[in-house]
């Protein structure tokens, strides 16, 4: 079999085209990268497709149903977006207050950090090291307590999982609910959102959060991260109508909407990133440099959403919303096909091995195991990668691919990870 990949010409659009070209990439990913999950394609307010491959898989305390749950990971900061967003409205804080408003013994240098910094990923707070048992690290800002800030408040962005921690536990001390109990009385059940909730911790063993005061301390920030945003799970079916919420003014006012759409810096709203596909303006959720089993895609000006949800965090989510949208546009997407493995001296992969930073706070470790070639990202599992020529790799079930760019001297000075529908550098350390 070929090694490229086949490239197709979606022609034409309308449910009876699409629902085929559809099925047939969908098998090529249930077959080539092993793709257990749900999907949905809807367009001005009818949904096109909607599917499941592989078996129903419960990630909450509820036994499973036909209606397949899984982790949403981050696509969750963008409900305690809405639910900050909710707060202002009803005048309980203001985004341009300083987040030691609310925080008992600030650490020193917070005061310039406003809410809408954490919203927009800009509020400079330093991300702990990533747990080898959690797909983004633990976002714990207890742990912070003393660590200098990365740079000041509103210079940059910088993807952060602490601050949506903080903003979590905000939510708490200024609502007087619980996190996750807020969530569902303010968002999940006003939108009817009945399949989406909390895995692993029982409602009964919650506490009320302290009263007396806006002022969080450290056991409130530990309270808020035990049940955070990466333990959320929800349906194709849900996010759809979550979807649906942010057309009209049940969960927010226009004013709030627009708010949360607005490309501050480095095109990032709050909890969605905001950028430009196929010609057109296109909401998602932004992730850290990992692969996630979930993917939400909003096409505002076409009134389009695109959802994928997997139970397997190595899914390239991402990857496969876009394609489906560009099925559903008629623009060229890839069918995935099995990539084939050929042989290459082991002697090449000395100058392979090292470490690659794709960014400050996630680096990629290659490593040459006899006549094997592996990879390690920050946090996760030691993968192997299989070569399809001496420069490019892949790894089997997942998607990815990884291609080591030679200098002069034939070492590799980057490789260039393939993932999502886009190429990301690492340069060498």
């Amino acid at each position: 079999m070929a090694t490229s990949f086949f490239l197709l010409l979606a022609l034409g659009v309308g449910a009876q085209d699409l629902k085929p070209r559809v099925a047939a990439y969908m098998n090529a990913q249930v077959e080539v990268n092993h793709f257990k999950g749900a999907i949905l394609i809807a367009e001005k307010g009818t949904v096109l497709v909607t599917e499941q491959y592989g078996p129903a898989t419960s990630v909450s305390e509820e036994p499973a149903t036909g209606n397949n749950k899984y982790p949403l990971g981050s696509i969750a900061k963008q409900f305690i977006a809405a639910a900050i967003l909710q707060l202002q409205e009803k005048g309980q804080l203001h985004l341009q207050d300083s987040v030691c408003s609310y925080i008992a013994k600030c650490p020193i240098g917070w005061d310039e950090i406003k809410i809408l910094n954490l919203l927009a990923q800009t509020g400079g707070i330093r991300d702990p090291g990533r747990s080898s048992n959690s797909e983004m690290g633990s976002g714990l800002p207890d742990s912070l307590v003393g660590e200098s800030l990365e740079f000041k408040p509103g210079e940059k962005f910088k993807y952060s999982n602490s601050g949506y921690a903080v903003l979590a536990a905000i939510i708490e001390k200024v609502s007087g609910e619980p996190y996750r109990r807020y969530l569902k009385n303010h968002i999940f059940i006003p939108l009817g959102m009945h399949e989406t909730g909390f895995d692993a911790i029982p409602e009964a063993s919650e506490g009320a959060p302290a009263h007396g005061g806006n002022s969080i301390t450290p056991n409130d920030l530990g309270s808020a991260a035990a049940y955070r945003w990466d333990r959320v799970y929800s349906t194709v079916d849900d996010l759809y109508r979550w979807d649906r919420g942010l057309e009209g003014e049940e969960l927010l006012s226009e004013a709030s909407r627009n708010a949360m759409f607005t490309p501050y810096t480095d095109g990032y709203g709050f909890g969605w990133a905001i950028m430009k596909e196929f010609g057109r303006r296109m909401d998602t959720q932004a992730e850290g440099i990992v692969l996630f089993g979930s993917a939400i895609r909003r096409y505002p000006d076409d009134d389009v959403c695109v959802i994928v949800l997997s139970n397997s965090g190595n899914a390239d989510a991402g990857r496969i919303s876009r394609d489906l949208a560009a099925n559903l546009f008629g623009k060229h997407y890839e069918l995935p096909v099995e990539p084939v493995a050929i042989h290459v001296n082991p002697a090449v992969y000395d100058s392979y091995v090292g470490t690659y930073e794709l960014a400050p706070d996630f680096i990629l470790v290659v490593r040459r195991k006899a006549d094997r070639l592996t990879i390690q990202g920050s946090g996760q599992s030691e993968i192997e990668i299989v070569p399809e020529s001496e420069t490019r790799f892949f790894a089997r079930g997942l998607g990815a691919v990884v291609n080591f760019v030679r200098g002069p001297q034939g070492h590799a000075i980057q490789l260039v990870l393939q993932q999502g529908g886009g190429d990301i550098p690492a340069a060498r350390r």
